[in-house]
This record gives structure tokens, sequence and C-alpha cells, in this order.
């Protein structure tokens, strides 16, 4: 027996020329309706999977252990100034929402705020350089200052981002330091608030994020190209999210809906904006011709994806998530 997929409104029934492309729940190039079959299923493939992308439980030690040595290092090196304020820290970003990933190169990116009580009086990039002052030698590979924060890398595993901030004595607002950006209104703390509460609950939706930053992760290393940030893909698929008793299902009627918004605003004027300060297009930094190699790498994945989840054969069904996430997908197979 067959689950079908639940038909669209006719107004999301749409066909995109690419082959065997899947949206609305329709086939390019027929009116038959797309098949979900018993035999293609590969939830338990995906969720060992999630397992195989997860931060191995030493490494959480050591990032732990890194955390607590880079904050005492900075508040050591602060009390010997005394004419600016003590900072207080934040672990932000995915490693806070459980949604950080380990890429192919088994680095980790985890961002550590470095927050200071009232504003420091002096200038982003002088605070950036005691930071980096702070953490001299820290480590072999060393300690370097980007625009939006100061990063320190470690030999294998990870590097961890300190971004800078303050606090506005008045009414409480964080204000964040980027070179030539000045201080802009935003609160790491919030938006972390904001995706527990549109994640409670929702260990699918969770792991479906992770999907997606794994599948950009594969598809950067093979295609050189750049995409949108894992925080534009977290917010579309908290916005596009669509449940299912299957992680396979449940993540490619999750990616179709995106793509139904994406061709919807064909011309690229696509956005994925914070919903907390600075209330910004996440998009932003993308070009036209980086949104439309993005689009074309989209299409490719939901149509590799509608074949999987209607094959009449595991094997092939597990071929193509294969060619979605790369062999990396192997160690998966072992698991399940």
């Amino acid at each position: 027996m067959k689950l079908f997929v639940s038909s669209m409104s006719k107004g999301i029934e749409k066909l995109i020329g690419l082959g065997l492309l899947v949206v609305g729940g329709l086939i390019l190039g027929s009116r038959k309706k797309l098949e979900f079959t018993k035999k293609s299923n590969c939830d338990l493939l995906l969720k060992s999977f999630n397992d195989v992308i997860s931060i191995h439980p030493n490494k959480v030690v050591n990032l732990r252990r890194a955390h607590e040595t880079i904050r005492k290092k900075i508040t050591h090196y602060f009390y010997g100034k005394p004419h600016l304020p003590l900072p207080e820290y934040y672990i932000q970003g995915s490693y806070k929402m459980k949604t950080v990933v380990e890429n192919r190169t088994t680095k980790s990116d985890v961002d550590l705020a470095i927050i200071f009580p009232s504003f420091p009086g002096v200038k982003l990039e002088t605070l950036q350089n005691h930071v980096r002052n702070a953490l001299w030698n820290h480590t072999t590979k060393g300690v370097i200052v980007k625009d939006p924060c100061v990063r320190l890398t470690y030999v294998r595993d990870f590097h961890i981002d300190l971004p800078i901030y303050f606090r506005n004595q008045v009414d409480g607002q964080l204000y964040f330091g980027s070179r030539g950006n000045d201080w802009t209104p935003s609160d790491p703390k919030a938006f972390v608030k904001w995706f527990k509460e549109n994640t409670n609950n929702r260990p699918q939706l969770v792991r479906i994020i992770r999907y997606l930053k794994a599948w950009a992760d594969y598809t950067k290393t093979k295609t050189r190209k750049k995409l949108p940030s894992g925080l534009a893909l977290t917010l579309w698929a908290i916005d596009y999210y669509k449940p299912s008793s299957r992680d396979d299902i449940a993540l490619f009627q999750t990616c179709s809906s995106i793509l139904n918004y994406l061709k919807e605003y064909f011309q690229f004027q696509w956005s994925a904006k914070m919903p907390v300060a600075p209330y910004d297009n996440v998009l932003n930094k993308l070009s036209r011709s980086n949104k439309a190699a993005f689009y074309d790498e989209w299409k490719e994945m939901v149509s590799l994806m509608a074949e999987a989840v209607s094959s009449e054969r595991k094997s092939i069904a597990v071929s193509k998530w294969k060619r979605v996430f790369g062999k990396r997908i192997n160690e998966a197979i072992i698991l399940s």
C-alpha cells in the first residue's frame, strides 16, 4: 500500500523544467501523483546520518575546556585594563541550538560572544586587538582579527569565533560590532530563545536543519559555489517545515516547499529575515550569480529526493541519498 502526497492549492502546483522534478505532488511530464513507497523508506538511514554528522563527544569535552580557558585568559587580561569594563560571555549560534554539524574538514565553527556590560568607550578595532593580545600564542595555529570577530584556530578539531557586543545600559539592548558597520543592534540570546520556541517538541525539524547544513557543506566542497548560510537554511526550514512519520519524506516535503517559494520569487528576490534585531535579510551578501547557482543546486537536490522517496527499490533510494549527501552517508548505512 502506498502513501500519497496531499494535494496543494492550484496556485502552488507549478512545474519546473528539470527532468523528474516534483512540485505540488506532481511528476513533471505527466499528471501522475508522486507516490511515497514503503520500499523507499530511508527513515533509519537519515537518522543514522544525523548521528554521523554530530560532534563527537570527545570534541564536546575539548570545546568546553577551550571555552573555560578562553574566558579565564580574557578576563585576566581585562583585569589589567581598569579603564575598560570586564566582559561577560555567551555561547551563541548553532552549537547553542544543537544544529552544528561536523563538516567535511572536521572543523567545527563555534561562536563565543564577548559581551561588555556597558559601552567600552573605545573603537571596535581596539577591543579586537585587546582580545587578540589576550589570546596571543594560546594555540599553535594562532589568532586572527576578522571583520565580524576574532578567530582562534585550533590544530585539528575546531575554531572558535569571538564576536564582540556591548549592552546599552538604558534599554538593555545588545549591540554587535563589525568593522565598517560600527555597532548594530543584535541579540544572540533572543535568537536562541526564538529558535527554541519554534523547535520545541519538534526534534525532526532540528534534524532537518542539520541535514540541510550537511547537504550545503557537501555541495560547497563539490562545486566550490557560495551558498546561503546555515542561518538562512535554518530560517527557511522553520518557515516551511512539513512533518512526517519518516525523516526522508519530511525532508523532501520541506525542501519542496522551499523550492515553491524560490520558484515564486524566481528573480531571486528571496528573503530570510532575522526574527530578532537587527531584523536584516541574511541573504544580502549573496550576489545574483550566487543565487542562480544555489537555485540550480536546490532543484537538483529536490529532484534526487523525489526519485528516492518514490523508488520501488531500497537500493535505488539509498543511491539517490548518496548523491544528495555524498560518501559520508556510507557511514550511516553501516549504522542503520
